[in-house]
């Protein structure tokens, strides 16, 4: 855990370097916080209009299966999700495509999202009356699209609220009912055809 938070600070430093004439905003996603997963997140723009958004994070042992409640099924107890994540993307203010800020705006974005996983829970036989302990870990990467509003709350600091929509690679090593995963990075997994992921966000960010 101590690592990743170095990594995430490390991360963050380097990319503000980089883009040292951009307009940088650094905030967090408070919504997931619940979920004990720290997600926090970065915007460089040069233009009202557009922006490059960076965002990183990690899940530490968190328990969420999704809606519908913590069960998982499939025999499968007491589940934990640990995991780091990390984002690129970008966003569209259409509003602002004049050059003027506004105080409410609205945005659309994309986003590249790869994902590491450590999961563990126990199996558990009633007819035998008998349990073992299971693992399963993987990376996977994939994208999403995004919308959201922002709100200026003052000269430097702003919420953003919205829904981030992913698509992930079909995996076959989940522990449990893939319809009951938490992915880091991406949000509750639903499957189909392909797997889709949903993950809301309220994000209180700061300009520097």
């Amino acid at each position: 855990m101590k690592k990743s938070l170095l990594t995430i600070v490390l991360f963050f430093s380097l990319a503000n370097l980089s883009f040292a004439q951009w307009k940088t905003r650094l905030g967090a996603n408070v919504l997931l916080l619940p979920l004990r997963t720290l997600e926090v997140t970065a915007e460089f723009q040069k233009h009202p209009a557009y922006s490059l958004t960076l965002h990183t994070g990690y899940v530490h042992r968190s328990g969420y299966a999704g809606l519908g409640g913590m069960k998982v099924n499939d025999m499968i107890d007491e589940r934990c999700t640990s995991g780091w994540f990390g984002k690129v993307g970008g966003r569209l203010y259409p509003l602002s495509l004049t050059g003027n800020e506004l105080a409410t705006n609205f945005f659309i974005g994309a986003q590249v999202i790869a994902s590491g996983y450590n999961q563990s829970g126990v199996r558990r036989d009633d007819m035998n009356n008998s349990s073992e302990d299971i693992k399963a870990s993987g990376l996977l990467a994939g994208g999403a699209l995004t919308g959201g509003l922002t709100f200026k709350l003052s000269k430097r600091f702003r919420l953003e609220t919205g829904v981030q929509y992913g698509f992930q690679p079909w995996r076959d090593d989940y522990l449990g009912n893939i319809d009951k995963n938490y992915q880091p990075g991406f949000g509750i997994s639903r499957a189909g055809k392909s797997v889709r992921s949903i993950q809301g966000f309220i994000i209180l960010s700061f300009l520097l």
